[in-house]
């Protein structure tokens, strides 16, 4: 995104700047609900802003939040804006060779997951929700320093990790929901896990599903070869939306 001319300057400067104060960048957790774009992190702080497509690969291209217009409508009314994380400090990392720095900056993460992330708005441009679905693409950059995230075998476990976050508990707010025809176990685990609990306080939704099993047609073994292992036959995955609940003029 931003890596070009500022990149020498920021090699040079990088030390002293991260000694100087704490660096951070704009994230999901950025966006505030039930606000207007005009509200929202400006567009050079992000980047990659693209039509979503419901948690898969972005579409059509945008040049930020005043676009939003241009993604059609999904079924609720609400037009899903795409964007990644800026990039900048990962390519100063990489061109000054730091591991752990490649790995805190890597592309659009959260808790080492790689993640697709977007906003939901009315037609009016307000922020209505937040979608984060685990993203499996970084499995297959081709980096000369490899940054060290999460693989997308662990990517159901981001799960847990965004319960944790609002609280859902399992026992209260979970669903576990049994194997449609075809799904099945990848060894001994399957877990298709439907969660929901409305935060009346802050006036969310949180709606969150996590998924680890074969889907119909998918096998750990080579159907024509059965001794011979297949690779990455299985759906691994957690997705978050967080949901205005007071659909109220902001």
């Amino acid at each position: 995104m931003r890596y070009r001319t500022g990149l020498a300057l920021g090699c040079i400067c990088w030390t002293a700047v991260a000694g100087a104060q704490d660096l951070r960048r704009a994230t999901v957790w950025d966006l505030k609900l039930g606000e207007p774009v005009s509200a929202q992190p400006p567009p050079s702080e992000l980047g990659g802003f693209a039509c979503g497509a419901n948690g898969g690969p972005p579409r059509q291209m945008l040049s930020g939040w005043s676009e939003f217009m241009r993604c059609p409508a999904e079924p609720n009314g609400l037009h899903e804006v795409y964007f990644d994380y800026d990039d900048e400090y990962e390519y100063v990392a990489r061109a000054r060779d730091l591991p752990h720095e490649i790995a805190r900056w890597a592309g659009t993460t959260e808790a080492g997951f790689p993640v697709m992330t977007s906003a939901l708005l009315d037609d009016a441009g307000v922020l209505r929700a937040i979608r984060i679905v685990t993203d499996s693409r970084p499995d297959y950059r081709n980096d000369t320093t490899e940054a060290n995230l999460q693989k997308r075998a662990r990517a159901y476990l981001l799960g847990g990790v965004l319960a944790g976050r609002y609280g859902v508990e399992t026992a209260r707010d979970c669903t576990s929901l049994p194997a449609a025809e075809g799904e099945s176990a990848v060894g001994s685990l399957f877990v298709k896990l439907a969660c929901e609990l409305t935060d009346q306080a802050r006036g969310i939704k949180i709606i969150l599903r996590t998924s680890y099993h074969r889907k119909p047609g998918q096998s750990g073994v080579n159907p024509q070869m059965p001794t011979q292992l297949t690779q990455g036959q299985y759906e691994s995955s957690a997705r978050l939306e967080l949901r205005q609940s007071r659909m109220g003029d902001p």
